[in-house]
C-alpha cells in the first residue's frame, strides 16, 4: 500500500542528509510502494556511513550511462524522475549488455549505499578503507530485471551553470553557454596517465570540472575553443560538481567565444 512516511522523514532530517542532500526537496521521494521507492529516497538512506539495506527494496529507472568510451568506469548510472545514482559493477564491457535509454529495475536489499567523493553510490559491502565494493558481474546481472530496450536516450536536463543543484547529481545534463577557460586552450582533454580535470566556465565567471580518464577514447583531442554546450554525467567530487562526458557527440562548442 502506497503511504509517505512522516516519522522517516523527520528522522532523516535530524540525523543529517545525505552528503548531496537532494531527496529533501521532494516530499513524494520518501513514498514507499510495495517496496519500490525513488532513487532521491534511495540516496536520503545513506548518512555519512556506509549502510547495507537489510529491507527488500527496488528501484527502477532508465540508464543514462555508457562506458564504451572508457570515461565511465565501472559503474553503471540509473536515474529516475527525482535524480540518479551510481551502480558499482567490476566489468568494462557493461556496454554489451545494457544501453542508455534501457528501462530497469535493481533489486537493492543486500547491496550498500556509501559516498565516494562526495556523491552517493551503491555496490557491495565495504572493502579495505573503502564505503562500499564493487559487485560481481553475476551479481548484478542476477538483480537486474530489464524491462525495455527503447533505442531512445534519456531525457536530458539543459542547464546553466547557475542552475546545477544536488537534485541533478547522478543525472544526464546538457550544460549550456560554456567554454573552457583561458589557460586550458590548446591542451588536450587528458595527457597524463591518471585522470584529468578541465575548467569551463560561463559569461559570468562560474566554472565547473570536466573529468576525463587516460583511457577514454577521446583523452588525446585537443579541447574545443569556442562556446557552447556540452553533454555529460554530473558527478560530485571532493568540494565541486564535475562534469563525466561519454564521448565527444554531445560536445558543442563551436560557437564565437565571449
Amino acid at each position: 500500500m502506497r503511504h509517505i512516511s512522516i516519522y522517516l522523514f523527520l528522522c532523516l532530517l535530524v540525523a543529517g542528509c545525505s552528503v548531496d542532500k537532494s531527496a529533501e526537496e521532494f516530499a513524494d521521494s520518501l513514498d514507499v510502494d510495495d517496496g519500490y521507492i525513488s532513487i532521491a529516497h534511495l540516496r536520503t538512506m545513506y548518512q555519512y556511513a556506509p549502510r547495507t539495506l537489510e529491507e527488500e527494496l527496488w528501484i527502477r529507472g532508465a540508464v543514462v550511462s555508457s562506458d564504451r568510451g572508457g570515461n565511465v568506469v565501472r559503474m553503471v548510472v540509473v536515474e529516475d524522475a527525482t535524480g540518479g545514482i551510481g551502480v558499482l559493477v567490476d566489468s568494462e564491457d557493461i556496454f554489451t549488455q545494457l544501453f542508455p535509454g534501457d528501462s530497469v529495475t535493481l533489486r537493492c536489499g543486500g547491496l550498500t549505499l556509501g559516498g565516494v567523493g562526495g556523491a552517493v553510490r551503491i555496490g557491495g559491502q565495504p572493502a579495505g578503507d573503502d564505503e562500499l565494493s564493487y559487485l560481481s558481474e553475476e551479481d548484478f546481472y542476477s538483480r537486474l530485471i530489464f524491462e525495455q530496450h527503447s533505442g531512445v536516450l534519456p531525457e536530458v536536463h539543459s542547464l546553466s551553470l547557475k542552475e546545477i543543484s544536488p537534485r541533478y547529481i547522478g543525472c544526464l545534463v546538457r550544460i549550456v553557454g560554456v567554454q573552457f577557460v583561458e589557460d586550458e586552450l590548446g591542451k588536450r582533454w587528458c595527457e597524463t596517465e591518471e585522470p584529468t580535470t578541465r575548467y569551463l566556465t560561463d559569461n559570468e565567471g562560474r566554472t565547473i570540472g570536466v573529468r576525463t580518464q587516460p583511457r577514454a577514447s577521446f583523452a588525446d583531442h585537443l579541447l574545443p575553443m569556442g562556446s557552447g554546450s556540452i553533454t555529460a554525467l554530473l558527478d560530485y567530487f571532493g568540494s565541486e560538481y564535475q562534469l563525466v562526458p561519454m564521448d565527444l557527440m554531445g560536445t558543442n562548442l563551436d560557437n564565437e567565444r565571449f
